[in-house]
This record gives C-alpha cells, sequence and structure tokens, in this order.
C-alpha cells in the first residue's frame, strides 16, 4: 500500500488537523534541543555533570527520533497516530520527557511544550474526555519538572491542562463544520448529476419522438389489419413512454399509472382490442387505489367482451384528494336498468368494489349508443 493511497483514505479534514499537531511537536522538540543547549553552556550543574549530561542528551535523542517518527507515520500511515499503541508509547515518553527538569535539578530546561504535543494528538484522535485524561497526566508531570517555584507549577498546570482542552473542543468544531460543508457539497454534486440525467434524458426523448415514437405511432395508423403488429407497437410505444418519464417497468405496478397501463396491455393481450390511454395526473398505489384500477378493468373487460369494439377509450385523472377513471366505448350499449342477476362483473366487481372503497360508480348506456363507466374516490389520507 502506498503513501499516496494511505492518504487518499484518510479524511481530508483529519489529515489537516494531524498536520497541525505534528507542526507543533516539531516545534517543541527543537525548542526542547535549544534549552538543553543553553542549560549545557551556560548553567552550573546542579548534580554530577556527567549524570546531568548524560540525561539531557538522552532526553534531546529521544524527543527529536519520535519526533521524526511521528513525522514520518503522519504523511505515510496517519491513521497509526490514532491507534492506542501508539498512543499510550507516545503518552510514556511525554511524561517521562516531563520529569527531566526534576531530575537535572533545572527550571531552564523546560520541557513543557514538546509534551504537551501527546494531548493534542489525542485531541486530534480522539474525543474531549481522553483528551482531559492525558492533559491530567502530563500537566502533573510538568509541574513535578518544576521544583522550586509553586506559581510556576500552578502556570504550568493550567497551560497544560486548558490548552489540550480547548483544543479538543475546537477540533470539533471544525469537524462539524466540515461535516456541514460535505454533507452540502454532496448535495449540490447530487442535485448536479440529477440536472445532467434530466438534460441527458430530455435530449435522448426529444430525439426518440423524433424518430421512433413516430414511427411506432405510423405502423399503428398504416397497419390497422394486422392487430398483433398495431398491439406490439403500441406496447412499445408504452413502454418508451414510460421510461422516458422516468417511470418503473410496465410489469412493475407503483402508481396508478403504472397499474392502469399493466391492466390496460393485460385486456389488450386477452380479448384483442386496443385501449387509448389518456392521463392526468397521478397518485399512490395503495389498497384504494388498487381497487380503482381492478374495477376499470372489469369495465375493460366487458366493453371487450360485449361491446362489439375493437378500440376502448380510458381516461384517468387524479388529484390531490381525489382519482377518477372513465372507461368508455362506442360499441352496442345495453340498458342498465335491466341488466340480467347473473351480470355480477357489472354489480359486484365494478359498482359493488367502488361503493366499498368509499367512492362512486355510474354507468351510462344505452343500446347502440356505446358505454360510458365512470368511477371515483378520495385520495387516500
Amino acid at each position: 500500500m502506498t503513501a499516496t493511497g494511505n492518504l487518499q483514505r484518510f479524511p481530508p479534514i483529519e489529515a489537516t488537523l494531524l498536520r497541525i499537531v505534528v507542526v507543533f511537536r516539531v516545534i517543541g522538540a527543537l525548542w526542547l534541543v535549544t534549552l538543553a543547549v543553553l542549560v549545557l553552556m551556560t548553567e552550573e550543574p546542579q548534580i554530577d555533570s556527567q549524570t546531568r549530561t548524560s540525561l539531557i542528551l538522552g532526553t534531546i535523542a529521544l524527543a527529536v527520533s519520535w519526533t521524526v517518527i511521528t513525522v514520518v507515520l503522519a504523511r505515510r500511515r496517519p491513521k497509526v497516530l490514532g491507534s492506542p499503541l501508539f498512543l499510550v508509547v507516545d503518552l510514556v515518553l511525554a511524561t517521562a520527557t516531563a520529569l527531566v527538569p526534576t531530575l537535572v535539578r533545572t527550571e531552564s530546561f523546560f520541557v513543557g511544550g514538546y509534551p504537551i504535543s501527546s494531548a493534542f494528538l489525542v485531541a486530534a484522535t480522539k474525543g474531549t474526555t481522553a483528551t482531559v485524561l492525558v492533559a491530567l497526566l502530563v500537566a502533573g508531570s510538568s509541574a513535578a519538572g518544576v521544583r522550586y517555584a509553586s506559581a510556576r507549577a500552578a502556570e504550568v498546570i493550567a497551560i497544560n491542562l486548558l490548552a489540550p482542552v480547548v483544543l479538543a473542543w475546537g477540533f470539533g468544531v471544525i469537524r462539524r463544520h466540515d461535516e456541514r460543508r460535505r454533507r452540502a457539497e454532496e448535495a449540490l454534486a447530487e442535485e448536479r448529476d440529477k440536472r445532467t440525467r434530466a438534460d441527458e434524458r430530455a435530449e435522448m426523448a426529444a430525439h426518440l419522438h423524433d424518430s421512433v415514437l413516430q414511427t411506432l405511432a405510423l405502423i399503428q395508423r398504416r397497419v390497422p389489419e394486422n392487430r398483433a403488429v398495431v398491439r406490439l407497437a403500441r406496447r412499445q410505444e408504452r413502454e418508451l413512454r414510460v421510461w422516458l418519464n422516468g417511470g418503473p417497468a410496465l410489469g412493475i405496478a407503483t402508481s396508478l399509472n403504472s397499474a392502469l397501463t399493466r391492466a390496460a396491455d393485460e385486456v389488450e393481450d386477452k380479448h384483442d382490442v386496443l385501449v387509448e390511454l389518456s392521463t392526468a395526473g397521478d397518485a399512490p398505489l395503495d389498497d384504494r387505489v388498487g381497487g380503482l384500477v381492478l374495477a376499470a378493468r372489469e369495465a375493460m373487460a366487458n366493453a371487450a367482451r360485449f361491446a362489439g369494439v375493437d378500440r376502448i377509450f380510458v381516461l384517468s385523472e387524479a388529484g390531490d384528494d381525489w382519482v377518477r377513471l372513465v372507461v368508455r366505448d362506442r360499441g352496442a350499449g345495453f340498458d342498465p336498468a335491466v341488466v340480467p342477476d347473473d351480470r355480477r362483473g357489472i354489480r359486484e366487481s365494478i359498482v359493488g368494489r367502488i361503493e366499498r372503497l368509499g367512492g362512486a360508480a355510474s354507468i351510462h348506456s344505452a343500446p347502440g349508443e356505446g358505454t360510458e363507466v365512470d368511477l371515483q374516490i378520495g385520495a387516500a389520507e
């Protein structure tokens, strides 16, 4: 796995926060080296000179080495800096470094800037609670390194405790703002994609309307005697129009129009008639709308069986709180008042079904004048 691959998968804001902490650690290590040089060159030792030199140089070597490791990991494996093992080792080294001033008996070798970077690292990778606990340990160790002035010890505790906590809060604010920004950018990108797809679909629809759909319509007009060809052309035209409008496949009914289209296709295939379907508005397909479609399907089937026509007309209208379907033919017609009792398709499957749904059904017909079945229900809540 390459360094570039690791950085690409690491969230940009997290990489930025880690970069801030790592830079602070580098500065702290450089300051530690500067103080070590000043102490060794200008201050009289309070303990054995060789022991003091060994402690100071050992601390410098440890701090610089660990800083180099931190920088390398931040560039190549940034996630490692937030792992529990790394943070524990980092904290142990930070507290050990913070205790060095006590061991060498000097306040000039104040190392607080380096150990506090351990608490900053926790603030960048973990929550506020973990930061408080680590800051307490680092602050206590740093204060123990200030042996001769209680006022300065209090100052060290305040700085080393408050700074990481404030930093953790600030990092949290940055993360929240970044999350909101990313969500806004994703929403904008999604909207742009939708707009692009809509433009592409509109361009394709215009092209298909000028070529394929007109060809299918021409087939239906020019070959009326071949009803199988006409039905096939009509089915292909409907499927293409549904696809162009972004609707589901005809076999999948999820709305009033898709269910009505499927019902019309079934009647065409079963009874060898053509169903002219006109729609205005749409509605979600629930039990009530589904029952309305079933009643309309029965009306279409009755027209196909008894009207003696080769074409049936269906009108669908849907508003905010109502749905209306009208099935009309120009066939033989009948007198609704003298319908035999065994014609249960009208009484039960059409009128009775709509009444059970809380809607209204009316049938207008007369011998020789065709039939119109008008069905209406209120839309479901």
